[in-house]
């Protein structure tokens, strides 16, 4: 459903809301779908941000309806107000995340196991961030923080997208800091080519612990430089990260604890996601595994 109208009645005549087929023959339809035109009625209505989108012909989302331009085009003609792409403030941003990851590591209630390999176990619990699921991961490697850290630390021109299947390119688009940067990533289609290539632009911290933890921490932004590319549906990372930390008495072996947190984008069927999520982030830690080994050779 698309939320394609909106009208402010007088106060004799607020109702709740009314929807309706969508008779507009502008409006791209296909044969298993229809579409609805909702009406919205307030009086007063507070101020909200939405995310806009209509159906494309391949059943997802197309990028530029999440916005990322000088104003996001709306159904129906509106207008929302231009992202703040060039006052976000990237640092703060940025240790905010650190700061709940921080919060997702200490907290231990009501993470419920959906996978176990021999490399992970993977848990959930639902996202306080989105109308999704955040991921726990959690796997101990047979190396040494350092070359674990190589492996997966986002830097331009890092390992990361010789080994991460999930990882097409990763680029940096501005160094706000020694420590903070805004990156753009790209992965290509996935799960049998049911999920389009996404793309996803992030302001990530990378931070040293006095234990010789290693932090990288991320969530999505918008920034000038990444305006949404018409061959990528645009993903949003919500608050994520990895943690790279020592075990004592065994300097070869790394505790590895992840947090995902993704909204995919898109029009894909929540099964999809919730299928899609527990299994990459096993290929995740078997493919790190794998290069780990080979870095060590």
């Amino acid at each position: 459903m698309s939320l394609a109208h909106a009208q402010l009645p007088s106060r004799s005549t607020a109702k709740p809301f009314s929807a309706e087929p969508c008779s507009d023959p502008s409006y791209p339809r296909s044969p298993t779908r229809c579409l609805w035109r909702l009406e919205v009625h307030a009086v007063n209505p507070p101020p909200c941000h939405a995310r806009m989108s209509q159906p494309s012909g391949e059943g997802e989302v197309p990028p530029s309806a999440h916005g990322g331009g000088a104003a996001r085009r709306l159904i129906g003609g509106v207008r929302a107000a231009a992202p703040p792409s060039l006052t976000m403030d990237y640092a703060g941003l940025a240790e905010s995340a650190a700061d709940k990851m921080g919060l997702y590591r200490r907290d231990a209630d009501g993470w419920r196991s959906c996978r176990r390999t021999n490399e992970v176990a993977v848990s959930w619990r639902p996202s306080a961030e989105f109308a999704g699921n955040v991921y726990r991961a959690e796997g101990t490697v047979a190396a040494r923080p350092q070359q674990v850290w190589e492996c997966i630390k986002p830097v331009a021109g890092g390992l990361r997208t010789q080994w991460d299947q999930n990882v097409k390119d990763f680029e940096v688009v501005e160094a706000v800091s020694d420590a903070v940067s805004v990156c753009r990533t790209t992965t290509p289609s996935a799960f049998m080519k049911i999920i389009s290539p996404r793309e996803f632009v992030d302001v990530i911290l990378m931070r040293q612990y006095e234990d010789g933890t290693m932090l990288s921490a991320a969530t999505n932004v918008e920034h000038p430089l990444c305006p949404p590319q018409a061959n990528f549906v645009r993903g949003y990372n919500y608050p994520c990260g990895c943690f790279c930390i020592p075990i004592p008495g065994e300097p070869d072996r790394t505790q590895l604890l992840s947090f995902f947190q993704t909204d995919l984008g898109g029009y894909l069927p929540q099964t999809v996601v919730d299928s899609f999520f527990p299994a990459n982030i096993a290929g995740f830690y078997s493919n790190l595994t794998k290069a780990v080994k080979a870095l060590k050779a």
